[in-house]
Parts: C-alpha cells; structure tokens; sequence
C-alpha cells in the first residue's frame, strides 16, 4: 500500500514538473473578439468592443490616478483617437505573463453626412464605421493592431 501510494505521488510530481507556464512575448498581443451592436444611433447610443490580451511580463494596466491611458480607438472614416485606461490587472499564480478579456464601452460617433453635425438628419444614408485599437503595457509596448467588425451608424 505504502508503495502505490509513493508511485502515486511520483506520477502525480513527474506530471506537474511536465506542464509548462505560457510563454508569452513581453510586449502585448491581442485579438478581436467582437462588438456588442452591429448598429447604433449617432451621438445616443453606446457600443462594447471586446478582445483578449496576453502580456509576457504581466504589466498591462495603469493606476486608476496615472494621469496617462493604454488603450488607443481610431475611427476609420475619420483618424479620430479616443483613448481608454486599463486598469492594473493582477498577477495570479507564478506563471509567465497574463492573459484575458478586456471590454470598452464606447460611445456612437457623429455622422459625417449629418448637416448640422451630431442631429439626425432624415433620409440620410446610415455609414459604415469600423475602428482599430491598440493596447500598451506600462513599459511602453506597443501590442499589434486589431479592427473591429463594421458598425452601422444611423444618422436620422
């Protein structure tokens, strides 16, 4: 008995000395998840981008007083930033780096076809907008560029 139990342990040691912790790149790596409307109205409603994150060195988050942001949206009609804090994302465990989902909640842009700008105008076409986003950990490094699926902006 005193012998199964002392293989029993080995097995159970030799396994957990064979699994290894991510090895993630120190700089962040993320991927589009998706958006939470495939429509919205103009300078009323609200939207969520999602995509997930990995980070080698853990550091990705600023302090909620840092007067700086880590997350950039452009628009791609217009090359409009919007910037966005992460806030610090604890460490668990002793493995390599982090890893997770992080959500933004955005706010609808203004039509450009619009007259007078941010109004609803009747009859005017809806505009297709799509955003690309980019995550920095508190070293500076820059992740790789996502962009999001196309949104439908209703503009009346």
């Amino acid at each position: 008995m005193k012998n199964i139990a002392l293989l029993f342990v080995l097995m159970t040691l030799g396994t957990a000395a064979c699994i290894q912790p991510p090895d993630y790149p120190v700089e962040p790596e993320i991927e589009f998840i998706s958006v939470s409307k495939s429509q919205v109205m103009q300078a009323i409603d609200t939207f969520r981008i999602n995509f997930s994150y990995t980070d080698g060195d853990g550091d990705i988050g600023l302090e909620l007083d840092d007067p700086d942001n880590n997350v950039i949206i452009i628009d791609s009609r217009t090359g409009f930033d919007e910037t966005f804090k992460v806030p610090v994302i604890p460490q668990q465990g002793a493995s390599n780096g982090i890893s997770g989902e992080i959500s933004l909640l955005v706010f609808a842009s203004c039509c450009l076809n619009s007259n007078p700008i941010c109004l609803p105008t009747p009859n005017a076409n809806p505009e297709q907008i799509t955003y690309t986003v980019q995550l920095f950990d508190k070293a500076g490094n820059a992740s790789n560029i996502i962009q999001t699926s196309p949104i439908m902006l209703i503009c009346d």
